[in-house]
């Protein structure tokens, strides 16, 4: 058998390699699970639920540590947005927190967040027909994808019009419970007017991502017309 000092040197590879000053990691063990997010490295965990008796009682959770530096009034903005998912897409969105702390020595921001079992990717026009299959198959996530995408309209045309990030693939999923989830934390949305307000510097890469965001939109709102139990 061995002891606990030998177990914990055996998971030492797997600890967030992260120096947080409110998150002790030698209690955290988690595992690098994306590196690909423009914002972020994204480590997974598990921790049992406080005050549940019950051995088998955890909660997953994502730690979204930063690649660049954030300050208040990013986390501000950040958490502001997020409230904006949360009301209008409800448990489409999961729960999460922006906490200001000590990260490697300075004042930066992380966000720690529900896991998602990320199961299918209903964004990617490349599974199209997989897509509409499964959506005729589960009304819920049909129902889901329909509030996602009658927000994602509203929101583009509003009076503060924005574009809800879709370029990364991983935004937009489905989850091994077959129910749609938006698991982006980071600048969630796109605002049109800055490509006007650059002094005449055209910005490629803002209007790729707003570009590939709306078709992605686009294609959203034909697998649901395709897929409408009532069609």
């Amino acid at each position: 058998m061995h002891d606990e000092r030998e177990l914990i040197e055996g998971y030492e590879e797997d600890r967030p390699a992260l120096d947080v000053a409110c998150i002790d990691a030698s209690l955290h063990y988690a595992a690098l699970v994306s590196t690909t997010g423009n914002h972020c490295q994204v480590w997974r965990s598990t921790r049992k639920r406080l005050g549940d008796n019950d051995p088998d009682a955890h909660i997953e959770f994502v730690i979204k540590y930063p690649r660049d530096s954030f300050n208040v009034g990013d986390a501000r903005i950040l958490a502001r947005h997020y409230r904006v998912l949360r009301k209008a897409l409800g448990d489409i969105v999961p729960e999460a927190l922006f906490v200001i702390s000590e990260i490697d020595g300075e004042t930066n921001l992380f966000v720690l967040a529900h896991a998602v079992n990320i199961w299918f990717n209903i964004a990617n026009p490349l599974n199209r027909d997989e897509a509409i299959g499964l959506l005729r198959d589960h009304p819920l996530a049909w129902a889901q994808l329909k509030t996602f995408v009658h927000a994602a309209k509203r929101w583009r045309e509003g009076d503060n019009a924005r574009v809800i990030d879709l370029f990364g693939l991983d935004n937009l999923v489905m989850d091994n419970q077959r129910q749609i989830r938006y698991i982006d934390s980071f600048y969630v949305f796109f605002f049109e007017e800055l490509l006007h307000l650059l002094g005449g510097e055209r910005d490629y890469d803002l209007e790729e991502k707003i570009a590939t965001s709306l078709k992605r939109l686009a294609y959203l709102e034909e697998i649901l017309a395709f897929s409408d139990p009532e069609g």
